[in-house]
Order: structure tokens, then C-alpha cells, then sequence
């Protein structure tokens, strides 16, 4: 970055004083000058300090801005921070002026807990003012739920009133924004969720966030342990002493942890400024994205080089680009656990300052919460449909005619709820076909779909999906015509995102579709980024084939824009981009063969599709007016997505000693659709520096949640003829 600077800088003392004697006597030595005396916006624009007028009164201009600069910074709060590179790194004592939140889009995500937290915290952070009509509504929407007693009309409301005490905190935690110290000290307090009981808003006990039991590690880094690759391809090999002291049994089994070592651990760290513990997790939630991806990646894998296997289909290709993928992964992994190790975090001598932040605790919460309450919602959505209108089962659970709901209206508590979904799951899970819970019909596909947007004028994200299977005969009526049946299998996901500006651009597009068609299976697959495709391939065979791909696509400066910023009085042009990588990891394939002189079909679809997506923000600075020194620091992540669609679906004829159903057409359907996803989480600030004095101007901050979840899980073996 350039900068226009002094030719060479005095002490400071001496600066100090020069200044107010500048500015004294600058109207009586340019008092002959044409260019009249400039005020401080004046000397603030870049475009007038390069003029000739800027030039003549460059040093009244600097004696100017100087003395403001320290007005602001004596009267801003301060806070020890982490510095940006560009201005020396290191930390040190900076001002800081606040940027509230105003313009943001917070909508949809029904389906997640993490659209809810979303939802929720973002009225407390913008004070409960100056909400978009989306937020009015929902807060109108919390509002009708702490009115409603112990009611339920809808699943998000279950899970609000199921887990009331900590809902309530994790709303009003939002005030604090990315200020993990404060969220930190709110939990210890009189309102808080540490040491103390929390209950359902029917006054049920909740399970404690900490159970005593689970052991987590000394830092993420212990989670270190070297992967498994595909057999007879090449393996990274890790060589260094770093990663040799992360593969640590003990380290990675560290503690339990409770309330009382959480306060422990703070008060130990207590000399390390939070701004240091909490980019070092930071680091370290990279860390473990970046081993989840290794995770990921050799567990579709597996799964899928079991279904080639199993139908004697050569798994070279596969072996190959797997291995070529984890190679990469590993190579990352050691990388950052090198620089780890010079940090000091591989050690389990003494507590370092990796071992421990208030944003650790943060997402140490989450990890419990976020899944318990997850677990809730998917189970309500499926067995309800989200329908509590007056005619629905679950207030009329009589009319089920199953053992143990003979209550009717199960919606006039979370325990009772509870007790409903459990008790018709169980009754479910005993049924020889597809149910839809909601209409208590069979049914012959299961198809998903969801969206949401998250995010501010400065940055934002947010994606819809689709994914499911479907079999179907032809005719309007049944009539056991089995030698037309058809099936497939399809995962799609888009991805949006915005860079200071509100408009919407479809960053990637990314689907694999596998189908039969009356004499051949077909396979399509397509990504787009930015609205151009990177990627198709469309095919259909007659006989047995498979489709692997697994090569992902990265776009360093995917979309970008500038706008300007208000570094106190002084205007500096930011561009702001996001990095993309994104991708799908497909095996799609199978065979169909069709017999309709006997009423017969042989079918076996492959159905492994991954679409993912990875996308970060960034801001860089430019130019600044003279004597200003600025840089940017921090990470912003907008979306990191996974959506896999693994199993099979195949049709074939049982033999002729079949116990109960010999010479009969079979379904088999072994089909998980799952979801892992992060929004928006991290923090982008511009830091300035004037004289010696720095100060800090958020760009953009969001705390940031994560969640991993079951879409649908459909394991049936029935007769064909059973599904209609």
C-alpha cells in the first residue's frame, strides 16, 4: 500500500508543539496567498490536498487534522487491540468509535436453529429500534410467544418455551455483539446461565450445559490425529515435530469442563488482553473447519467406494481424487499446526493463551445448545409439518389412534409436546413404509427445500436448497403397472451474497441429478459461479455406468465493490470482495433394465451428491489524504455450506425362497440428505493512525453460529406394490 508521508517524522513532543505554532502562524505567512484558508473538511479531501492550494497549506492542513484527531481520541473509549500489519502489528491501546448496526436482512432459515438465534439477536443488538419490517414482525412474533403461557403454534415456538431460560439469555446477549468479554460477564451474572439452574417456561429442569463427563481438548489443535487414505494411493506424510506434539492422547482429553473452569481459566488468562485470546481461537476455528473438511471429504468417500464396490464398479478414479484432495487438506493442516507450535499452543506444560477466551466459551455454548435444540426443531418439523392449525394431528392426537396420545390437544406445553413427538416417532419408526407424519399417507418421495439471507448493506449471504428422491409409476390411479417405474435422486444449492451494496448476486450455483429414463440412467451435473458455468456434464447410458467429480472451483475476488468510510472526519475509500471456493463431489450413476412383456423392472440408482461452498470477505484500503497512515484487519465469514445426499435406490425381484414375499419387486431406499453450515461469523476493521495516536472503525462484525444437522434419513426394504 502507498502512502503519501512526511519526508521524516520529529518526536513526538516536538511535533506536538510545532503544531499549534503552525497553525498560529500559517495566516499571517500565506496572507498573501490567492488560495483561501482551508477548513478542516478541506484538509481532510484528498483531491484538495493534491492540489496547489493543499500543497501551500500542507502543513496548516496537518497541524489541523492533528489536533482534531487527538480531540477524538481523548474523548472515544479504548481498548487494547490487535494492530494491522500495514501500521507496524503488534497490539497496542486504540480509540474506538462504535458503528451501530443499521440497515441488516435477517429472513428465513425456518428450518434451523441458527435462523432463529439470528432473527433473535439482531433486535438486541440494534436496541430494539429502527427495525426492518421483517424484524417489527418478528419481534412482534417473540412477543405473541412470551404472551401465549405455555402454548405452542409452531415448531420454533416449541423449542423457544422448551428451552425458555437460555432462549431468553441468548436473545438479549445480542446487545453485545462480537464483545465476547461482555457476553462472558452476562453469563455469570444475575440473569446469566452460569451456576445456576435453568428451566422450560413450563417449569421443567433443563439438562446443565456442562455434564461432567465429556472431556474436550487443551486446545483445538489436539484434535490432531493423522487421517486414513484410500488404499495403494499416495498418503501425506507429516514430518514435523509440530504435528508429532498435537497427536497428543492426553491433550486431546484434556478437561471437562464446568462453570468454575471457565471463570477459572479467565481469571488465569486475566494479563492477556481478550483481543489476543480471541484471535488466537479464531485461528483455531479455522483449524477445525479445516479438519471437518478432511473429515468430510473421506467419509463420502467411504460411502460412496462401498456402493461402487458393492455392484463391482472400479474405484480408481474415485481412490485418485480423493487422495489428490486429502493430500492438499493435510498439507494445510500442518502448515497451521507449525505456526501453532512457534505460537506456543502445543504445549501441555502450562495454560498458554491458546487454551482459552471468552469467545472459546462462546462457542463452547454453542456446541452443547445449538445441537440439543437442533434435534427439537427437526424432530417437530418432520412429525408436524409446522402445522398446529385446529385441525391438526398433534391437537387432535386422539384421531391417530396410537397408544399413549390419547390427550388430543398436545400443544399446551413443551413437556406435553414433547411426550407427542416423542411417542408418534417411536410408533413410526415401527411402520413397514413411508409415512408423511403430517397427512398419515404413504408417500413415495421426500423432497426439501429451504432458504435464508443474513447480513447488512456492508456484507451478506444467504442460499436456498432443494434435495430429496422420488419413485413413481405412471397412471392416475394405481394399477400395478410396474415395468414404467421411475426414480431419481438431486441435491441443489445456490449461494447469494452482497459487498456494500443491498443487491443480491448469485455467487454459485452448484447440482447433481441422477434419474432413469425408460432404457438408460442419466446423470447431470452443473455449477455456475457468478452466473457463468464452470462445470456440466449431462449423460445417459443404457448399461451400467458411474460418474465421479470432485474438483473443486476457487475465485480469489469473486465479487467486489468500494464505498467510502468516515475514518472520524476523514473519508477513506475501502473495496470490500469476497473469496469463493466452491464445489460438488458427486457419484452418480446405476442401471435400469425393463422387462414389460412380464411386468418387470430392475433399477439401481447411485446417489452420492455434495455441493459445497466456501465463501469469505475481505477490505483492503486505499489511498489516504497526507500524514494519515490506515489498514484493515480481521476475517469475515459469510457462508460455509455442506449439503451431502448419500445412499441408493434400487428395485429388484426377490427370489424364489423369499420367506414372506417370494418372486415380488422390492424397493430398497437407503437415502440421508445432511446439512452443515456457518453464517456469518468474524469481524472486518479499519484501523487509522494519525501522529502516534490509532484508533479503530468496525467495518462489519457478526458473531457468527454454526450448526450440522439431519435433513431426512429414509432406510426401507418393502415390496414395491406396499408404497401405494
Amino acid at each position: 500500500m502507498s502512502m503519501r508521508r512526511l519526508p521524516f517524522r520529529l518526536p513526538r513532543s516536538a511535533r506536538w508543539a510545532l503544531t499549534s505554532t503552525v497553525m498560529l502562524a500559517a495566516p499571517q505567512a500565506l496572507a498573501a496567498s490567492s488560495c483561501p484558508q482551508p477548513e478542516l473538511t478541506e484538509c481532510s479531501n484528498v483531491e484538495y490536498r493534491a492540489s496547489a492550494c493543499g500543497q501551500e497549506y500542507d502543513g496548516y492542513c496537518q497541524g489541523l487534522m492533528e489536533t482534531e484527531w487527538k480531540v477524538r481520541y481523548e474523548s472515544a473509549p479504548t481498548r487494547t487491540a490487535i494492530i494491522p500489519k500495514s501500521l507496524g502489528g503488534g497490539v497496542a491501546t486504540v480509540a474506538v468509535q462504535d458503528r451501530p448496526v443499521v440497515t441488516s436482512t435477517f429472513e428465513g432459515s425456518d428450518e434451523t436453529v441458527v435462523g432463529q438465534i439470528q432473527r433473535g439477536q439482531v433486535l438486541a443488538r440494534k436496541g430494539y429500534k429502527n427495525l426492518t419490517e421483517v424484524e417489527k414482525a418478528y419481534a412482534e412474533q417473540r412477543k405473541g410467544w412470551d404472551d401465549n403461557e405455555t402454548l405452542a403454534r409452531s415448531c420454533q415456538e416449541y423449542v423457544h418455551e422448551k428451552h425458555y431460560d437460555y432462549s431468553r439469555f441468548e436473545q438479549e446477549a445480542g446487545q453485545f455483539g462480537d464483545d465476547y468479554r461482555a457476553l462472558f460477564t452476562a453469563a455469570y451474572g444475575s440473569e446469566g446461565i452460569a451456576e445456576r439452574t435453568l428451566f422450560s417456561k413450563d417449569g421443567e429442569k433443563l439438562p446443565p450445559l456442562w455434564d461432567g463427563d465429556t472431556r474436550v481438548e487443551k486446545n483445538a489443535y489436539f484434535r490432531f490425529e493423522p487421517g486414513e487414505y484410500p488404499k495403494g494411493t499416495q498418503a501425506y506424510t507429516f514430518s514435523t515435530e509440530a504435528a508429532l506434539k498435537a497427536n497428543n492422547p492426553e491433550g486431546r482429553k484434556w478437561v471437562a469442563p464446568t462453570d468454575g473452569w471457565h471463570l477459572s481459566m479467565s481469571e488465569a488468562l486475566s494479563e492477556t488482553p481478550d483481543d489476543v485470546l480471541n484471535d488466537s481461537q479464531q485461528r483455531q476455528e479455522k483449524f477445525t473447519a479445516l479438519l471437518g473438511r478432511r473429515d468430510a471429504v473421506y467419509l463420502q468417500w467411504q460411502r460412496a467406494s462401498e456402493a461402487l464396490k458393492a455392484r463391482d464398479f472400479d474405484t480408481a478414479e474415485l481412490d485418485a481424487q480423493t487422495a489428490e484432495r486429502l493430500y492438499a487438506l493435510d498439507k494445510a493442516i500442518e502448515v497451521s499446526l507449525v505456526r501453532a507450535d512457534k505460537e506456543g499452543c502445543l504445549t501441555t506444560e502450562k495454560t498458554t493463551a491458546c487454551d482459552w477466551s471468552p469467545r472459546r466459551y462462546k462457542a463452547m455454548v454453542d456446541a452443547v445448545m445449538v445441537p440439543r435444540r437442533e434435534a427439537d426443531l427437526g424432530v417437530c418439523l418432520t412429525l408436524t409439518g409446522n402445522d398446529f392449525g385446529a385441525e391438526s394431528f398433534v391437537r387432535n392426537a386422539d384421531r391417530l389412534k396410537i397408544e399413549g396420545l390419547d390427550q388430543g390437544d398436545y400443544t399446551r406445553s413443551p413437556q406435553m409436546l414433547q411426550h407427542y413427538l416423542r411417542t408418534f416417532a417411536t410408533w413410526l419408526a415401527q411402520q413397514p413404509e413411508p409415512v408423511q407424519p403430517a397427512t398419515m399417507t404413504k408417500r413415495h418421495a421426500q423432497d426439501v427445500s429451504a432458504g435464508g439471507y443474513a447480513g447488512s448493506n456492508d456484507f451478506g449471504g444467504g442460499y436456498s436448497l432443494r434435495a430429496g428422491w422420488e419413485v413413481t409409476t405412471p397412471g392416475t390411479a394405481f394399477t400395478g403397472n410396474w415395468c414404467d417405474t421411475n426414480a431419481s435422486v438431486s441435491s441443489e444449492l445456490t449461494l447469494y451474497a452482497n459487498v456494500f451494496s443491498p443487491v443480491r448476486t448469485e455467487l454459485a450455483h452448484l447440482e447433481g441429478r441422477a434419474f432413469t429414463e425408460p432404457s438408460a440412467v442419466r446423470v447431470q451435473v452443473g455449477a455456475r459461479l457468478l452466473g457463468y458455468s464452470i462445470f456440466t456434464y449431462d449423460h445417459s447410458q443404457p448399461t451400467r455406468f458411474t460418474f465421479v467429480q470432485s474438483t473443486p472451483f476457487v475465485d480469489q475476488d469473486a465479487v467486489s465493490a468500494s464505498t467510502t468510510f468516515m475514518v472520524w472526519f476523514i473519508p477513506v475509500t475501502v473495496k470490500g470482495g469476497l473469496s469463493a471456493e466452491v464445489g460438488i463431489r458427486t457419484t452418480l450413476g446405476g442401471a435400469v433394465t425393463r422387462d414389460c412383456t412380464q411386468n418387470l423392472i430392475a433399477l439401481d440408482l447411485i446417489g452420492n451428491v455434495g455441493p459445497y461452498a466456501i465463501a469469505n470477505g475481505f477490505a483492503d484500503v486505499g489511498i489516504g489524504v497526507p500524514g494519515l497512515r490506515v489498514g484493515v484487519r480481521g476475517e469475515l465469514v459469510i457462508l460455509d455450506f455442506n449439503l451431502p445426499l448419500e445412499g441408493n435406490v434400487g428395485i429388484a425381484l426377490s427370489n424364489a425362497s423369499h420367506p414372506t414375499n417370494p418372486n415380488t419387486l422390492f424397493l430398497s431406499l437407503g437415502l440421508n440428505l445432511d446439512m452443515t453450515m456457518k453464517s456469518l461469523g468474524g469481524k472486518l476493521s479499519l484501523f487509522g493512525e494519525l501522529l502516534f495516536l490509532k484508533a479503530e472503525f468496525p467495518i462489519v462484525s457478526w458473531t457468527g453460529v454454526g450448526t450440522s444437522q439431519r435433513l431426512f434419513s429414509d432406510q426401507y426394504y418393502l415390496p414395491l406394490a406396499q408404497l401405494y
